[in-house]
């Protein structure tokens, strides 16, 4: 298991002496979000790196944008071999968008595009431990459809997810919402399915 213990803020926004603690598998974690939005190499490799360090595979779809910014950086990363690219469509299969990490299509065939997208998108969360999700377009800061389906299946699946971006995710009853950065690399929010225990896991399948 990989712990997380995260400093909680009072309403003013300052810091208090309370942690909220909650742990995941150390199994695999995803990267997705913005098809607008290209995540500097330097960022990816420091959290690919990072979330090696703490025994994770990785998962990352074949779109654009942020996908193949974690693709390029997987590549040429000492964790290629640990990577699986999730792909919706077998011409994203090729080198071209691969970058010759592992990659399969995951969807059954004769779906149109926008299912075999959506169908991609619940592969992965449902096998995945967490999400690190840049969900903003840099040009309006809102979500696409494909960031919104991760968020909304991770919630449902009982993931956390780091979110990656300058506004915090609406609050609701059914998770947690915490300013926080992850690994010291990148600034956010954890939104965490409600742990069962104090510092243990969403989900009591684990």
């Amino acid at each position: 298991m990989v712990k997380f213990s995260v400093p909680t803020r009072d309403q003013e926004g300052k810091a208090t002496e309370k942690y909220f603690r909650f742990s995941v598998p150390d199994m695999s974690v995803v990267f997705a979000g913005s098809r607008f939005l290209e995540v500097p190499q330097r960022t990816c490799k420091e959290l690919i790196s990072q979330c090696a360090r703490h025994g994770f595979s990785f998962y990352t779809g074949c779109a654009e944008g942020v996908d193949r910014s974690f693709r390029r950086a997987l590549a040429n990363s000492p964790y290629k071999d640990r990577c699986f690219v999730a792909c919706a469509f077998a011409q994203r299969v090729k080198y071209s968008h691969s970058y010759g990490l592992y990659a399969s299509v995951v969807v059954p065939e004769n779906l149109t595009p926008k299912a075999a997208l959506h169908r991609r998108t619940l592969w992965m969360v449902k096998r995945c431990s967490m999400a690190v999700l840049f969900p903003e377009n840099p040009r309006d800061k809102s979500w696409g459809k494909g960031s919104s389906l991760v968020f909304r299946a991770s919630m449902y699946h009982l993931k956390p997810v780091f979110v990656v971006c300058s506004t915090s995710p609406k609050k609701s009853i059914h998770y947690r919402v915490v300013s926080s950065n992850l690994f010291e690399v990148v600034e956010g929010y954890w939104v965490v399915p409600h742990p069962i225990s104090d510092g243990g896991t969403c989900d009591e399948e684990y």
